[in-house]
C-alpha cells in the first residue's frame, strides 16, 4: 500500500490516467470543497483483487486551517522581541567591554599628539588590546626619555655658546672704530638671541620674539654689504619699505634665501636681489641666481622639510634640506607667501610677498 499527499489539481485517480477533475461533481460535493478553491486531498487507492481497485478520497477536517492563522500577533511576537532585545543588550555590553580600553588608548594618543604626557595606561582588555597598550606605554616612556635627553643636550650647547659670545662682546669694546663696534654688537645681539631661543625651538615652540616695524630694504643692504665683503657679486635694487614682524625671524628667512642663491648659483655671475611693492600693497622681495635652476617636476616639493635635490646634494653633502622650509614657515607666520620658479632667462628665482607695515 502507498499513501501520499498531493494537490487535487492534475491528480490521477485511476491506473488509466483519469484525473480527479474528471470525476462527477456529485463525488466532489460531499467532500465540502469549493471548486474555485481546491484544497489538499487524502487519496487512498487499494487493489482488493486482481483488476479491482478501491478508491477513497477525503479532505482534511479543516483544509483552510492555515489561512485562518494570524502569525503576527502579540502572543507570538512578544517572546521573539524580548529574546532579540536581550541579544542586542548582551552584544552591546560585550562590545563596550572590548572597546573601552581602545577608547582610552585613542584618548592617550591624542594627548601625546598635543604634546601632553598622559599617565601610563592600565593594561586591560583582550590579548591583542593588552599588547597594544603595553607597546604604547613603552613608546611613551621612550619618547619622554628622548625629549629629556635632547633638552639637556641643547641646554648644555646653549650654555657653552654664551661663553664665547660674552668674550667677543668684551673684546669688541676695545675697538676704536665706533661704527665697526656697533656692527659687532648688532651681530652679537642676534647671535645671543638665537642661542637663547634654542631650547624653545627644541621644545617645538615658537621663537619668543616681539613683533616690530622692520625696514626690509635696510636689512637687505646690510646683508648685501657683508656678502660683498666676502667676495660675492650681488646686485641690489630696493626702495624704502616697512613690514611689521619678528625682526630676527625675517632676517633669518632672508639670509637663507641669499645664502642659497650665492651657494647654488653661478659664482661668475651676480645674484639679483630686489625689494618693491605690488598693486595690492604687498612688499615683494625677489632673489634670483644664475645657476642651473630646478627640475620642473621638483618645484612642488621645494619648501618641504628635508627636501634635497641632486644638484644641491652634490655640492653640499652635509646639508639637511631645511633652509627653504624655514623660509616658508616664517613667511607663513607673517601672513605672506613664497613662490619658487625657474626664471625664463635662466636661473632660479624666489619671490616672497609680505603684508606692508
Amino acid at each position: 500500500m502507498r499513501v501520499s499527499l498531493a494537490s487535487p489539481v492534475g491528480l490521477a485517480v485511476s491506473p488509466s490516467g483519469a484525473l480527479l477533475s474528471d470525476l462527477p461533481e456529485s463525488w466532489v460535493e460531499p467532500s465540502l470543497i469549493a471548486v474555485e478553491r481546491p484544497a489538499p486531498f487524502l487519496v487512498i487507492q487499494a487493489e482488493t483483487e486482481p483488476g479491482t481497485w478501491l478508491y477513497l478520497s477525503s479532505t482534511l477536517p479543516d483544509p483552510y486551517y492555515l489561512e485562518q492563522l494570524e502569525f503576527f500577533t502579540w502572543q507570538r511576537l512578544t517572546p521573539q522581541l524580548i529574546a532579540l532585545g536581550l541579544a542586542v543588550l548582551l552584544t552591546l555590553i560585550a562590545v563596550r567591554a572590548i572597546t573601552r580600553p581602545l577608547a582610552g588608548l585613542s584618548h592617550a594618543a591624542a594627548l601625546v599628539g598635543r604634546r601632553v604626557a598622559p599617565k601610563p595606561l592600565r593594561v586591560s582588555g583582550t590579548q591583542e588590546v593588552r599588547q597594544a597598550i603595553e607597546a604604547f606605554n613603552d613608546m611613551q616612556e621612550r619618547i619622554r626619555r628622548y625629549i629629556g635627553d635632547r633638552e639637556r643636550l641643547f641646554a648644555s650647547i646653549s650654555h657653552d655658546l654664551r661663553t664665547p659670545i660674552t668674550r667677543l662682546r668684551l673684546r669688541s669694546e676695545l675697538l676704536d672704530d665706533t661704527a665697526v663696534q656697533d656692527e659687532f654688537h648688532e651681530d652679537l645681539d642676534e647671535l645671543d638671541m638665537m642661542v637663547k631661543t634654542a631650547l624653545q625651538i627644541v621644545k617645538d615652540t615658537d621663537i619668543h620674539e616681539n613683533r616690530a616695524p622692520l625696514r626690509i630694504d635696510l636689512v637687505l643692504q646690510k646683508m648685501v654689504r657683508d656678502a660683498r665683503m666676502g667676495g660675492h657679486t650681488i646686485e641690489l635694487q630696493n626702495e624704502p619699505l616697512t613690514v611689521v614682524g619678528k625682526p630676527l625671524a625675517l632676517k633669518r628667512a632672508l639670509g637663507n634665501l641669499l645664502d642659497n642663491a650665492m651657494f647654488y648659483g653661478d659664482a661668475a655671475q651676480a645674484v639679483e636681489v630686489s625689494v618693491g611693492s605690488d598693486e595690492a600693497g604687498l612688499v615683494l622681495v625677489t632673489v634670483r641666481d644664475r645657476g642651473p635652476g630646478v627640475p620642473d617636476g621638483a618645484l612642488a616639493r621645494l619648501g618641504q622639510p628635508y627636501t634635497r635635490l641632486e644638484h644641491g646634494a652634490s655640492l653640499r653633502k652635509e646639508g639637511l634640506g631645511l633652509g627653504l622650509s624655514i623660509v616658508r614657515e616664517i613667511v607663513a607666520d607673517h601672513g605672506g607667501t613664497v613662490r619658487f620658479r625657474n626664471h625664463p632667462s635662466g636661473g632660479f628665482e624666489v619671490r616672497v610677498a609680505l603684508p606692508a607695515g
